[in-house]
């Protein structure tokens, strides 16, 4: 396919500055597409965590806001010749509302971040999930005005959160990874016609290699943090009787939680914590199948393609845009939200017939290879970057 960007000097701007989840792997990987069209690709970032080679390695040029103020940025970027502002996570209505004066802007939309004060889009008691639009009183009262980070609790700026969302929607285009997704905009007023479904491009994995674990290996990757579900996980683990290695491979704020919890359902012997790797491919190699446990109402769940690029069959909760990819019965097995005993059941069906996970992890890959593949992808992302261009 010879397919061409409609820009050629493309600026990200995201939140943070090297690999903490999903949303910069995607980024990454956007970064690596557009240079292998001969894009010139750069990074702007509020703050830096966990830089690396690899994240940096995608951007011509990477600079962390500090102290540069916007007005001088942007004469650097209109001095660079930028002719295109791909915003992912930015909590700066002014920083975002000066690009949009001077550039065409996408904003991909990962999470529920800029329409929920909570951020997770479930209630504080209980953890029920929220289906309701963005309401500046309703909203306050459920957050209290106050979010946690890095374990200390800040007051919410609400009249900058509003603003955050009003700038927002005046971007040029924007990008969603399912229609789940599509629907909350939809819900929280963005406009229909600038909204548009972005497939993900995940490069197949050769199947040659097999595990030679004579255990069965459960994997889950991601965050350590209570919206994805791991507790869940650890207690439906404690209800099956076949022999299995649980790794969670990721990082995040829950790990002491989640240890006490392996400590208390004796679980020890079978849970493995692994520090993020960045050849996660082996982990998945490894793997028997993949557990996406989340109990928030995820935009998407790249991780399960992930594993389908590795045909493994995937067992998940029916949150969010997880039934976007996961077919119940066909590529694996999807579980009613919450449910922890029949998502024990689901793990311990795949667990004991090779020939069932087998056949569903081939469906898995078979749907990478016709709807997650390279082509899709960059039809997806370069026919509405090019409707935008005059």
């Amino acid at each position: 396919m010879n397919v061409f960007s409609p820009y050629k000097r493309i600026l990200m701007l995201n939140s943070c500055r090297g690999f903490v989840g999903g949303v910069e792997r995607v980024i990454i990987s956007l970064a690596q597409d557009l240079n292998e069209l001969g894009c010139e690709v750069y990074g702007l970032f509020e703050h830096e965590l966990h830089i690396d080679p690899v994240f940096e390695s995608a951007f011509v040029e990477s600079i962390t806001l500090l102290d540069n103020d916007i007005s001088s940025l942007l004469k650097h970027y209109v001095s660079l010749g930028i002719d295109f502002v791909f915003i992912h996570k930015c909590n700066n209505p002014d920083l975002i509302s000066a690009f949009q004066k001077h550039f065409k802007t996408a904003l991909f939309v990962h999470d529920h971040d800029y329409y929920c004060l909570r951020k997770h889009k479930y209630f504080p008691i209980k953890r029920i999930n929220c289906h309701l639009p963005f309401n500046p009183i309703a909203c306050s009262l459920c957050s209290f005005l106050l979010q946690k980070q890095s374990g200390k609790l800040y007051r919410i700026d609400l009249t900058k959160r509003v603003k955050l969302l009003r700038t927002i929607k005046k971007c040029s285009i924007f990008f969603v990874l399912s229609d789940f997704m599509r629907d909350n905009l939809l819900l929280n007023g963005f406009a229909a016609e600038k909204i548009h479904l972005l497939k993900p491009y995940l490069r197949l994995h050769n199947l040659a290699e097999k595990s030679r674990n004579k255990t069965p290996i459960v994997l889950y990757c991601g965050q350590l943090i209570r919206g994805k579900g791991i507790d869940l996980l650890l207690y439906a683990v404690s209800e099956i009787h076949l022999p299995y290695k649980l790794r969670i491979v990721g990082r995040g704020n829950d790990k002491a939680y989640l240890e006490r919890i392996c400590a208390k359902l004796y679980l020890q012997d079978k849970v493995e914590f692994v520090d993020w790797v960045e050849k996660i491919s082996v982990e998945y190699k490894q793997a028997s199948i993949v557990a996406v446990p989340s109990r928030w109402q995820e935009p998407f769940g790249l991780v399960g393609i992930e594993a389908f690029s590795h045909a493994k069959a995937v067992v998940g909760f029916d949150v969010g845009g997880i039934s976007q990819w996961l077919k119940h019965r066909v590529n694996g097995l999807l579980i009613p939200a919450g449910n922890i005993h029949r998502f024990a059941q689901a793990i311990e069906t795949l667990l004991s017939s090779e020939e069932l996970r087998n056949k569903m992890g081939r469906a898995g890959y078979e749907m990478v290879k016709h709807n997650y593949n390279q082509e899709e992808h960059l039809k997806s992302l370069l026919v509405p970057m090019g409707k935008i261009r005059s």
